[in-house]
């Protein structure tokens, strides 16, 4: 079969329809979600784009392949499903955001509206100094508001316009089995829907009716997140900025799907929907004020979660899987599913057996997520293994969180005044597989090398200092200060 794969950025699966407590308005995906299997519990390979990316089409973890960051992408090595797909014959084209290095040989067939890393994220390089405010993402947030058009959606636009162009001029051409990657982009601040859409909103979202999540005291968050919402503005941001990033987002959502909806109706009028498997997911998730994070990049539930839905022939119609199951999963599910065997080097497993409903089959036992980007001091990580969820930061004390019994993350049972010989014994399980996976602590050595030696690269060019100064930051001692104006 053909494969007809949608990939949002930073959608968190919260507001949707289909994933449940979301007043979202997603017709779209939710009847995806109706027509095949969800999973509810998928998790991303870390909560920002470049690293993320970069694992999911090499198959393999971001302390693998060494893309910590967005100051760094993917440059063709090692090898990705790309270079699987082209050995074995596989027509794959990718339209929209694929966030690799410029003329990176990634081995895609055809790539159509290809939108690079071409912009360094400079603050990745900088962890081991003083953690400043990000200004340019307040500037962001507070430009969120109604629009009189949708101009803000501009990119996402034109990847459907070159998606229904596809569907119109090259699959008669190609012959099977084909996989198409339709990449969306905008869900990034500011949000700015049009009017009437923000309107039904901001009705109904007040702040005093949203739950505990947003009105978390800084004070009582973890040290190490506390060190992260400092960073992504969570001293700063008022109780109206939030609600108004948060009507704001739910108003993306609901334009993203329309998008997605005009994708699906493209493939049903080209006489494909009755041979294609369709999967929706996302790259990462998003936060716009949980925990007081604005931004992704935290271990939080917001931030790592992520959508997940199959449809197509032979899929369970209405089912939802709620295992844990990884992002990684998803590229060895499609490479079955167009009738190939899964590269053996590949970290994933195929869904392809559970989304078929063969008994004795089950999603993996675990998911495992990692960061190691701006904002943290130290490299983060999380493991989920059933409803236990544990999150380990260099350097500081863990969190161990019980979604089943506290899926908003509000009662960390690693806590100095809740900890007890349970949690301990639950701690040390989830360490286990953790450990098998990687050493945190050698792994959070090698990216803050990665990232000095990346540092001492670009001030040989004068790069480092042009990259500094077009995010508001200069030189001082060897430390990142915030120019006057910036502060203004």
């Amino acid at each position: 079969m053909n494969v007809l794969y949608i990939l949002s950025d930073q959608h968190n699966p919260e507001y949707t329809g289909c994933f449940g407590r979301s007043i979202t308005r997603t017709p779209n995906i939710d009847r995806l979600a109706k027509l095949g299997t969800s999973f509810d519990s998928t998790y991303c390979l870390s909560p920002i784009c470049s690293p993320t990316r970069a694992a999911m089409i090499t198959g393999r973890y971001v302390h693998e392949i060494s893309v910590w960051d967005n100051a760094v992408a993917y440059n063709g090595v090692p090898m990705s499903f790309g270079h699987y797909f082209e050995e074995q014959g596989i027509h794959l084209t990718t339209i929209g955001k694929l966030d690799f290095e410029p003329d990176c040989k990634h081995g895609i067939s055809e790539t159509r509206l290809a939108k690079h890393r071409e912009n360094i994220d400079i603050t990745s390089l900088y962890r081991e100094q003083e953690i400043l405010p990000r200004y340019d993402l307040l500037s962001k947030h507070r430009a969120t508001g109604p629009a009189d058009s949708l101009e803000s959606y501009a990119s996402d636009i034109a990847v459907v316009d070159e998606t229904l162009r596809w569907f119109e001029e090259e699959p008669s051409k190609l012959g099977h089995p084909w996989v198409l990657v339709v990449n969306f982009n905008d869900l990034h601040r500011p949000w700015n829907p049009p009017q009437e859409i923000w309107d039904y909103y901001d009705k109904k979202i007040l702040f005093e009716e949203l739950d505990e999540r947003f009105i978390e005291n800084f004070n009582n968050l973890h040290p190490s997140h506390r060190v992260f919402a400092r960073h992504h503005l969570g001293e700063i941001m008022s109780k109206e900025e939030t609600r108004r990033a948060v009507v704001g987002y739910h108003g993306s959502c609901e334009i993203l799907d329309f998008h997605v909806g005009k994708v699906l109706e493209g493939l049903e009028m080209a006489g494909l929907w009755d041979d294609t498997l369709v999967v929706y997911s996302s790259d990462h998730g998003g936060t716009v004020g949980e925990h007081r994070n604005f931004d992704h990049g935290s271990m939080y539930e917001g931030s790592i979660r992520i959508p997940l839905i199959f449809c197509g022939p032979g899929i369970q119609a209405g089912i939802v899987n709620s295992n844990p199951v990884s992002a990684l999963d998803i590229l060895p599910t499609i490479t079955e599913a167009v009738g190939y065997n899964v590269p053996i080097q590949m970290r994933g497993n195929s869904l392809f057996k559970v989304l078929n409903g063969e008994v004795g089959t089950k999603s993996s036992d675990f998911a495992f997520c990692e960061y190691h980007g701006a904002g943290f001091d130290s490299s983060s990580f999380m493991v989920r293994f059933g409803a236990l969820k544990l999150i380990e930061c260099v350097g500081y004390r863990p969190m161990l969180f019980n979604l089943l019994d506290d899926p908003y993350e509000l009662n960390d049972l690693a806590a100095p005044d809740s900890i007890d010989s349970k949690s301990l014994g639950e701690i040390n399980k989830l360490r286990e597989i953790l450990y098998s996976i990687c050493s945190p602590e050698a792994v959070d050595f090698r990216a803050k090398a990665d990232q000095r030696r990346r540092r001492k690269e670009m001030e040989k060019d004068n790069s480092l200092y042009e990259a500094l100064y077009k995010r508001g930051y200069e030189m001082n001692s060897e430390k990142l200060i915030l120019r006057e104006e910036i502060l203004s």
